[in-house]
């Protein structure tokens, strides 16, 4: 065997082996990715399903113009946050890309409670996405559709 051939070889067997351990590295996040989201939605579920335990969350208004939130609105707005997150974790994991969540994400802010808890909790997971590539791009097309409904919406309203 030349030379030339075994070095061939070699650099085959070691760009192979580069590629498997990448891919082993990002099976491996995406198994974090699920395991975080399938713990934050068994949560989100028990507290909507128990109010009295909800309440014990309800966050006080941040704006001096803006209402608290009774336990029941909070339950509403878990609600959202849990079909947010959950196509959150679609778009993490690659399976809700581009126009498909685009057309998502309008869906959900076709539903006011949505929009409800976009408009009190977007900000804070636009600093929760900070520097995560995947969490700011879906944060950013969440947002968009956040503010497609918003022009929609009659002056008055």
């Amino acid at each position: 065997m030349k030379t030339s051939h075994a070095v061939l070889g070699l650099a085959a067997a070691g760009a192979i082996g580069a590629v498997q351990i990448a891919h082993r590295g990002r099976h491996h996040r995406q198994c974090l990715d699920i395991a975080v989201a399938h713990i934050h939605q068994d949560y989100l579920t028990h507290l909507t399903g128990n109010p009295h335990l909800a309440a014990l969350w309800v966050p006080e208004a941040l704006d001096p113009e803006e209402e608290d939130l009774t336990p029941e609105q909070y339950v509403e707005l878990l609600n959202a946050n849990q079909q947010i997150a959950a196509v959150g974790l679609r778009h993490r994991l690659g399976i809700a890309r581009g126009p498909r969540l685009s057309y998502m994400a309008e869906y959900l802010m076709g539903r006011e409670h949505c929009r409800k808890y976009w408009a009190r909790f977007g900000s804070f997971r636009e600093q929760e996405a900070s520097g995560d590539k995947p969490g700011e791009e879906f944060h950013e097309v969440m947002n968009a559709a956040y503010r497609s409904r918003q022009k929609d919406k009659p002056a008055d309203a």
